[in-house]
């Protein structure tokens, strides 16, 4: 019986605990958050796979060819004359336009850090934020 009750417990605070923030940009000044982005994209490796929490506006964009919708979340620097962003995927897919925010909405995502190397006539990479939530804090 004891047994039943420690592999229940177990199973209940396992499953449904959210993941920790490994690198939670919203805590960061703008100096900051553009140097640990930039360090991001640079060097990636050392960041897949890291759970990353950031601010920022909203942006899309439409890739002709590769037929895609990118959607990113864009930092301004401390003097708001550079900005470094991340691509990032809905973990739970939504329609563009009708379920997105404006372009230029301040949002708040949390999600997997990856890096996308596409093989092809242009070789294409990208860091990009997977299994993201997206809200509008």
């Amino acid at each position: 019986m004891l047994l039943l009750a420690l592999n229940a417990s177990a199973k209940d605070s396992g499953g449904n605990a959210p993941k920790k923030i490994d690198i939670d940009l919203t805590r960061m000044s703008g100096t900051m958050v553009y140097a640990q982005v930039y360090q991001m994209v640079t060097h990636p490796g050392k960041y897949v796979g890291k759970r990353i929490k950031m601010k920022g506006v909203f942006s899309s964009y439409y890739d002709d060819v590769v037929k895609k919708r990118f959607y990113g979340c864009v930092i301004a620097d401390a003097l708001a004359c550079c900005s470094q962003g991340l691509a990032f995927e809905l973990a739970k897919s939504r329609k563009y336009p009708e379920e997105f925010p404006d372009e230029g909405t301040q949002i708040t995502i949390i999600g997997d850090f990856d890096y996308v190397v596409e093989e092809g006539e242009d070789d294409v990479s990208y860091a990009v934020i997977r299994n993201a939530k997206m809200s509008n804090e």
